[in-house]
């Protein structure tokens, strides 16, 4: 046989001998199994999409074009070169690719439709494997259907369907098609042994509880799901048009979930829109626009290019006033420094003066004071890493904003107590989140007083550090954890194709130009001409909808509501999505005046639509602050056998995959308890065993729950 287009005459020193064309139901051919040989043995090989390679699971079936009569029987033999002698006979027949270890990768779908299948093992212990393994797939399948083992009579050790022919067709090679006779009856004695050796397949091959009587399998319960919640699709569209397009941009160009740009943009709009506006939900209830938001994800994330992109405007905006400011600051420094200088030559001439000039001296350098000119500062938007005893203070220089932004979690370690010998200080953060007054008194240093403060945070931990937040000593009890708007995307490591576009310079600019509007919009003012945030309302249509989203996370509070074991952050989530709304008006309305018109309904719905997602995210961060080692693992396991799309498996084979994580074997049994436990795998009534070793536990896995993955 000549090799077909795209395999080799010649594979690792072997000569091409033969190949089997795969093909759809149609006819259509998916590739091939080509067989190579020498003096020491075969090689099969599989050839797809023109490379040497398996195609992806679960695996098609070869032989798949002569199952067109599901009101006859199907037959299932181990190798292609068996089910290409039975096709020649005119026979149903199936098998799968791969060899006898490998039947749990096959697709065996397509044999659901028969109410009748016999199985033909070759006469070895890889034979009886085999046939086993079938017979476990098949029984996952749906519907019912009878399942026979044939043992072809006469076979010598290793014999299968091929020699019994060979025996009754001397000089015939076994791959060309048996060389026929008119009127011979070589198909009907094949069918007639077929028949005569057909027997039911043993119980203890489709039932675990073996030796128990039980002749049915209980069926599968749908699984308990391991995490608190789905993780949820990120809605699209919800931020102001030229926030959004940078978003998306961002997210392609870093190729990374689509939660971390988001999260991360949506807290630079809350940094630029904080203490300047607070929105009026109720004649005696105000928010203020400060965000705080925690999205969690694996090193390697590309988490500081996105940090970065997001941030830019901040950074370019504090580096165009300190350009305007400097000029400005340096004769204000150097006419103080000026008046200063007088002043205290007025007071030494006024130690020296009788006592009727003092008067006049101290009446000259009240004068001077009143001339010196203030000094103005540098302004700061955001920091990466402060104290929290110097957060006021900068604070306090600051309008009383400022924002703190890291694309790490070391801001925990700053609340436990990094710079206070272990002991939290959450008081000023917490302040700052609620808007509240804050007073700090410290020995020696001024006084601080900051009567509406506006504190935003936005990092980017680990998975690992949000795991470890609930031992953090008083972070949930005082609310701290409340107050982070959660994200718990799902890493796409090792899937992202490295080969994207930057972030194109309009849409950059576009979004840059709307953080630079929203910084330079001027403060409100009260009667006296003070400065004060500008209040926004809420147009009558966007308060129904704020308001049926209230009562519905309300109802969800309640004992055995979806938020009653994190009512601290369910309660506050009504407020965080009219924060949101405020954030998306401002900065829809950023080139004009936002205080001039309601935040609309449009923006409401955009927001309550994020805080729904972020709703979701939240209940799997809560759940992997209390998640326990066991469970954790258990869901390690799970990706694995999602992974390798496995029907079932020994625990050791679950040992030799994850010998990172388990030193030892046992170490296994508590995360496959849970995966018994919750419905996803359970284990077969014989144990596996291998030619060397002791037999290990075998495992089925929920085919319902396969099927959906």
């Amino acid at each position: 046989m000549t090799p077909p287009v795209g395999i080799p005459a010649v594979w690792n020193s072997k000569t091409f001998r033969f190949a089997w064309a795969y093909r759809d139901r149609a006819g259509a051919v998916l590739g091939h199994v080509a067989r190579f040989d020498d003096a020491a043995g075969k090689e099969c090989i599989p050839f797809w999409n023109g490379k040497a390679e398996a195609p992806p699971e679960p695996r098609p079936l070869y032989g798949l074009d002569t199952l067109k009569q599901p009101e006859a029987a199907a037959h299932i033999v181990e190798g292609e070169k068996k089910a290409a002698a039975m096709h020649a006979l005119g026979l149903q027949c199936v098998t799968s690719l791969g060899g006898a270890w490998a039947a749990g990768k096959a697709d065996w779908g397509p044999v659901q439709a028969f109410h009748r299948v016999i199985v033909l093992p070759d006469n070895d212990v890889p034979g009886e494997a085999y046939a086993r393994a079938v017979v476990a797939a098949l029984g996952r399948l749906p519907g019912q259907r009878e399942v026979l083992i044939a043992r072809l009579p006469g076979l010598s050790e290793a014999g299968d369907v091929v020699d019994f022919l060979q025996a009754r067709l001397p000089g015939w090679d076994g791959f060309t098609p048996p060389p026929r006779e008119p009127g011979d009856d070589l198909d009907a004695e094949l069918l007639e042994a077929i028949e005569s050796a057909a027997a039911a397949a043993p119980l203890e091959w489709t039932c675990p509880e073996s030796g128990t009587g039980a002749v049915e399998t209980e069926p599968w319960a749908a699984p308990v799901p391991l995490d608190a919640a789905a993780i949820p699709p990120w809605p699209c569209n919800v931020f102001p048009p030229d926030i959004q397009r940078f978003v998306d941009a961002l997210t392609a160009s870093t190729e990374t979930p689509a939660e971390l740009p988001a999260t991360m943009t949506l807290v630079v709009l809350a940094a630029a829109a904080q203490g300047k506006f607070r929105v009026r939900v109720a004649p005696d209830y105000f928010e203020p626009l400060s965000l705080w938001t925690c999205c969690a994800l694996q090193s390697g994330s590309r988490k500081t290019a996105v940090w970065q992109a997001a941030v830019a405007p901040l950074v370019e905006w504090e580096a165009a006033r300190r350009g305007e400011l400097e000029p400005i600051i340096k004769r204000a420094e150097s006419e103080l420094k000026t008046l200063q200088g007088r002043a205290d030559g007025l007071r030494a001439k006024a130690a020296k003066c009788s006592a009727d000039d003092v008067q006049k001296f101290l009446r000259e350098i009240e004068a001077l004071e009143n001339e010196m000119p203030e000094v103005p500062r540098l302004p700061q938007v955001w920091a990466a890493d402060i104290t929290p005893e110097n957060l006021p203070v900068i604070m306090a220089d600051n309008a009383e904003c400022m924002a703190l932004l890291s694309d790490e979690g070391g801001l925990f370690d700053t609340l436990a107590g990094r710079y206070s010998s272990g002991i939290p200080n959450l008081d000023v953060y917490l302040q700052g989140h609620a808007g509240s007054p804050v007073r700090v008194n410290r020995g020696s240093r001024p006084s601080v007083f900051l009567p509406r403060p506006a504190l935003t945070i936005g990092i980017t931990p680990q998975p690992d550090v949000v795991r470890a937040l609930a031992d953090k000593p008083g972070f949930r009890g005082r609310g701290l954890l409340a107050r982070f708007l959660y994200a718990m995307p799902q890493s796409n490591l090792g899937r992202r194709t490295l080969r994207t576009a930057p972030v194109a310079d309009y849409v950059r600019e576009s979004y840059a130009a709307t953080i630079r509007a929203m910084l330079d919009l001027p403060w409100g003012q009260d009667d006296k001409g003070r400065a004060r945030a500008h209040v926004l309302t809420i147009a009558p249509d966007a308060m129904n909808l704020w308001t049926d989203f209230a009562h519905k996370i309300e109802a969800q509070l309640a004992d055995g509501g979806t938020f009653a074991h994190i009512t601290d952050w369910g309660g506050k989530l009504p407020g965080a999505a009219v924060r949101i709304a405020a954030c998306f008006h401002v900065a829809r309305h950023s080139h004009g005046e936002p205080w001039a018109q309601p935040v609309g309904a449009d923006d409401m719905v955009a927001a309550l639509s994020l805080a729904e997602v972020l709703s979701k995210h939240a209940l799997l961060a809560f759940d992997a602050m209390g998640a326990d080692a066991a469970l954790d693992d258990a869901r390690l396991i799970l990706a694995w056998i999602a992974r390798e799309r496995l029907q079932e498996f020994s625990r050791r084979d679950c040992h030799a995959a994850h010998k990172h994580r388990f030193a030892r074997a046992e170490e296994l049994q508590a995360p496959l308890d849970v995966l018994v436990e919750r419905g996803y795998i359970r284990p077969r009534g014989r144990a596996v065993v291998k030619a060397v070793g002791r037999p290990s536990q075998a495992y089925e896995i929920n085919p319902t729950w396969m099927q959906n993955r």
